[in-house]
């Protein structure tokens, strides 16, 4: 049974931007620990991925119901807000990306200015057009998060700045076919990620998007064959030395949070094990999003806010995203930490060209900072085994978190410690901003 991720009545939501838009509101409570046990994934199935056509069409009947929306550009003169989290140029101690292809599998990729001679068109599921069409929006601001190129004018920059794109639509929630709204399911996402791997150079592979299911729907043998195809296209990416990094997805209507007993949600594809990284968000000071679905698959933590980024249409940034209803929300949630991930990952393949996939993400996850309260080898259901740190991930060192740490008891904080956020010259662009680190609570963690 092949099920619409985004239609009407469905309890299944394909792109995070649909989840986004319905986030916890700035403030709420922080969620209640998550449990640490959920159902096992499902095999690879290759006979099912085999049995699908992996070049790129448009959906029978699919056309877009609701225009597309504008962007909301920054308000006011001068710099404007700087993103949370370290600056990117601690990152680039061996490039910033050059010669690297970074898969973005969303809602497409605009061919935006600051990502000119850097974009590839991947293809489009959709409507069968062009992965170059973002009717959505949300595609181009990731990619804007991974690769946009600097300028001098604003504070927007990618975490690799130097990387390609390759965009691939696969899903949208402003097209629909006979009168069910959203078209992308697990099948068409199976299929646009073995096309993605196919794409000679691709090293990293984002999917910053999450199909939430309940416990019974990824029980339901006729699902079966859908869920097995898309984790034999994720294993096979992976053999072949692509890291998948996927967000863990955010809590809404469609996907209930997983505070206290059974898991309740189950996130597809993050849900996937050892073959993906799944990412979970951390606010702007460093502590668990309430938006931010927790469970024993996720790896690590990145920041999930972005004040801005870039504009599917036009030239210029949008700060938020459009819904088909009218409705927008803030470029928040655990898209915009996975695509922070997936630039991490394309940085270190960049200087370790020959490291396989999984060594790349464990890497990433050895060298990630265990916030106050979490001891180093302890995994939390919310931030993993702790928050992205791109800078110590490419300079290697011993692991300080980690499944192989011997976990020892925390130091308690130290009033007034924090983590600095240093903007280096990067073309026109200075400016030094201090952003405090704010202990939070210990989390119940489990082994993976």
């Amino acid at each position: 049974m092949t099920r619409t991720l985004a239609g009407a009545g469905v309890a299944v939501v394909l792109t995070v931007l649909t989840v986004v838009l319905s986030a916890a509101p700035a403030g709420a409570a922080d969620p209640v620990d998550a449990p640490s046990s959920a159902p096992t994934p499902p095999a690879p199935d290759r006979a099912a991925l085999d049995a699908l056509d992996a070049a790129p069409d448009g959906v029978p009947g699919a056309r877009r119901d609701a225009p597309c929306p504008s962007p909301t550009p920054p308000s006011g003169t001068g710099f404007g807000d700087l993103p949370p989290g370290p600056d990117p140029a601690d990152a680039w101690v061996g490039g910033r990306g050059e010669g690297q292809l970074v898969a973005v599998v969303d809602t497409g990729v605009a061919a935006h200015p600051r990502l000119a001679g850097r974009i590839v068109d991947g293809g489009d599921f959709v409507a069968g057009t062009s992965g170059l069409d973002d009717c959505d929006g949300h595609g181009t601001a990731v990619a804007g998060v991974i690769a946009a190129s600097p300028a001098p004018d604003d504070l927007v920059v990618g975490r690799a700045p130097a990387v390609r794109v390759l965009a691939v639509r696969q899903t949208s929630a402003f097209f629909g076919v006979d009168g069910r709204a959203g078209v992308g399911d697990v099948t068409s996402l199976a299929r646009a990620v073995r096309h993605a791997a196919d794409t000679p150079g691709v090293g990293v592979l984002t999917l910053a998007l999450t199909a939430c299911r309940t416990p019974a729907e990824v029980a339901d043998p006729s699902d079966a064959p859908a869920l097995g195809a898309l984790r034999a296209a994720v294993r096979e990416a992976v053999d072949r030395g692509v890291v998948v990094v996927a967000a863990a997805g955010n809590t809404g209507p469609a996907c209930a949070p997983n505070t206290g007993g059974p898991v309740r949600s189950v996130p597809v594809p993050a849900w996937f094990g050892d073959d993906v990284l799944a990412v979970g968000a951390v606010d702007d000071a460093g502590a668990p999003d309430p938006s931010s679905l927790a469970g024993p698959w996720v790896d690590l933590a990145a920041p999930g806010r972005e004040p801005s980024s870039l504009a599917a249409s036009g030239n210029g940034l949008t700060t938020t995203l459009g819904a088909p209803d009218g409705s927008s929300g803030p470029l928040v949630g655990t898209s915009f930490a996975a695509a922070r991930v997936a630039a991490a990952a394309a940085l270190l393949r960049q200087r370790s060209p020959e490291t396989p996939a999984r060594e790349v993400a464990a890497a990433l996850v050895r060298s990630a900072t265990p916030p106050p309260g979490l001891a180093p080898g302890v995994r939390d259901d919310a931030v993993g085994y702790g928050v992205l740190d791109a800078a110590a991930a490419i300079r290697g060192g011993p692991p300080r978190t980690g499944p192989e740490v011997r976990p020892e008891p925390p130091a308690p904080p130290t009033e007034g410690s924090g983590s600095g956020w240093i903007t280096a010259a990067v073309g026109a662009v200075a400016a030094v901003l201090a952003v405090g680190a704010v202990a939070v609570r210990r989390r119940r963690g489990g082994a993976r």
